[in-house]
């Protein structure tokens, strides 16, 4: 019986094509941008996810001088110069913080200025050097090799993962353990490695030093996973105070400044030792003068500014889709009044309202299931096409991120299922208003 509700709605489709077609190209059009929204507010969670690497990133969290960091958002906000006291980092904060309830661990960072940029050998390609030194007790989620033996390893450097993967090697990470890099300082770079001027040095010779850069070399002992340090050049603290160590020659002999002991340090990464203690440790952080961004309150953040992106997305691909179920109920009534005679003959000879009603929500569920197979394809099309630009836009600004828009198979079919069940719904009052028709008066108004 199916079969022939089926044929007889393709017929009365076929017999008013145009109409029918721009019913379709409404209906897959609002398909379209159903499936495209959803797809970027799945990509948008899963993206969020993904950038802070295994859920042992989660206990993870980012001591700062500054108590006022920790009322950051992730999307910009200003910050506030703290002014409570002196919440300096340094080797006496690290103890500190590492005996507060529930640390399972505390090791400090420094972030490397004097470093511009660092190439890979048998690579053409150069990197913005984003360098920080990292004690050799810290916990850093590792793809291949291994992380720092103690603080003294000069010379060697933990690549982050994005690098792997820009260099097509996401796949084989280990394929970069053992190999030499080149980095380049900043110009006037006077830290370790470094031919500085003697104190007998003219005003020329100062000048082409502090206008010349020199070059270091280091070999990669690892590779980081997926996380918060996945587009970093992480090398040991030790070196790290050699490198932010400025060397003056002087009539007396060699002067040193180590900024690094100056400045403090730039953050103490504190784990939880579970992610249920993490804003109890975040609290005694705040409580002791400190600011605190903890990862698992950033993904909190992120996820809510997602959710609520996905209820705005939703939102206006649902209206898009009841626009278009309007398109149908309008094609519909015009169709029942087109077929008027034909009704009336059809319920004269016995067909029952039931089998007028089924037959027209037949043809509407077809426009319906029609178009929400093309706008499926369309949306598919647009996504793949929103990912390369996003790729490339996000390359430009030095960021590595997952698809943008996502397209798991449930939302395909979801897609499809809700533009014809929106185009039965569409089709229920013209149906019901043709299944009303009396056939005596239908068929005397026909002569």
């Amino acid at each position: 019986m199916i079969v022939e509700y089926i044929g007889l709605a393709l017929k009365d489709i076929k017999r008013q094509s145009v109409r029918s077609l721009l019913t379709i190209i409404a209906l897959l059009i609002s398909t379209a941008i159903l499936v495209l929204m959803t797809a970027i507010s799945i990509g948008g969670q899963q993206a969020v996810v993904s950038q802070f690497g295994s859920d042992d990133s989660l206990t993870s969290i980012a001591v700062t001088p500054n108590q006022k960091s920790g009322a950051l958002s992730p999307f910009g906000d200003v910050q506030e110069v703290n002014n409570s006291g002196t919440t300096r980092l340094d080797d006496a904060a690290v103890a500190r913080l590492a005996t507060i309830p529930h640390v399972a661990l505390a090791t400090p960072r420094a972030n490397i200025w004097e470093f511009s940029q660092f190439s890979i050998e048998s690579n053409t390609k150069a990197f913005v050097a984003q360098a920080e030194g990292a004690a050799s007790d810290s916990h850093v989620q590792l793809a291949a090799g291994t992380f720092f033996g103690s603080n003294d390893d000069i010379g060697k450097v933990v690549l982050g993962y994005s690098f792997a993967k820009e260099l097509g090697r996401s796949d084989a990470p280990q394929s970069l353990v053992g190999k030499n890099i080149t980095i380049t300082t900043q110009k006037g770079y006077r830290g370790i490695g470094a031919d500085i001027p003697s104190s007998s040095a003219t005003a020329v010779q100062s000048d082409a030093f502090n206008r010349s850069t020199t070059t270091l070399q280091a070999t990669i002992v690892g590779v980081t996973a997926r996380g918060p340090d996945q587009n970093k050049l992480l090398v040991p603290l030790g070196w790290a105070h050699q490198i932010r160590t400025a060397r003056y020659a002087t009539p007396a002999g060699e002067k040193t400044v180590d900024q690094l002991a100056n400045d403090g340090y730039t953050t103490i990464q504190v784990r939880a030792d579970t992610v249920n203690n993490v804003k109890a440790v975040s609290d005694s952080i705040t409580q002791d003068g400190y600011g605190q961004i903890s990862t698992l309150s950033q993904i909190e953040r992120l996820q809510q500014f997602t959710a609520l992106m996905w209820a705005i997305l939703g939102s206006v691909a649902i209206v898009a889709v009841i626009a278009a179920a309007l398109g149908v109920i309008n094609t519909m009534l015009m169709t029942v009044s087109e077929q008027h005679h034909t009704i009336g003959v059809w319920r004269a000879n016995g067909a029952r309202k039931g089998f007028i009603i089924k037959l027209f929500l037949v043809e509407a569920g077809i426009l319906g299931f029609i178009g929400g197979i093309i706008g499926v394809g369309i949306g598919v099309v647009a996504s793949r096409c929103v990912n390369e630009y996003a790729v490339t836009l996000l390359k430009a600004q030095n960021f590595t991120l997952t698809d943008i828009a996502i397209l798991p198979p449930w939302l395909l079919i979801a897609a499809v299922a809700v533009t014809t069940l929106f185009g039965i719904l569409a089709g229920l009052y013209p149906a019901w208003h043709a299944a009303r028709q009396d056939p005596s008066i239908t068929l005397s108004d026909g002569q």
